[in-house]
């Protein structure tokens, strides 16, 4: 199964972006700011959100419809 594993916008992997995180304390603002993730294409966005609320730095490739789900969630 295909996994997502970082933001090939920026070439940079949800490992290091969790490094980076933590570091800050950051939320997705300051480290899409801080990065320029999720500020290309966008496709990174709902994954670097459950990076952020889950601690996982790899993901199974989701659905489209599930992604945009994830968007849209508060």
């Amino acid at each position: 199964m295909p996994t997502v594993e970082r933001c090939i916008c920026y070439d940079i992997s949800f490992a290091e972006l969790k490094e980076i995180a933590d570091k800050i304390e950051a939320d997705l603002e300051t480290l899409s700011a801080r990065t320029g993730c999720c500020t290309g294409c966008g496709m990174c966005k709902p994954y670097v959100e459950l990076m952020l609320k889950t601690g996982r730095t790899s993901f199974p490739l989701l659905p489209v419809a599930e992604l945009r789900r994830l968007d849209q969630s508060p």
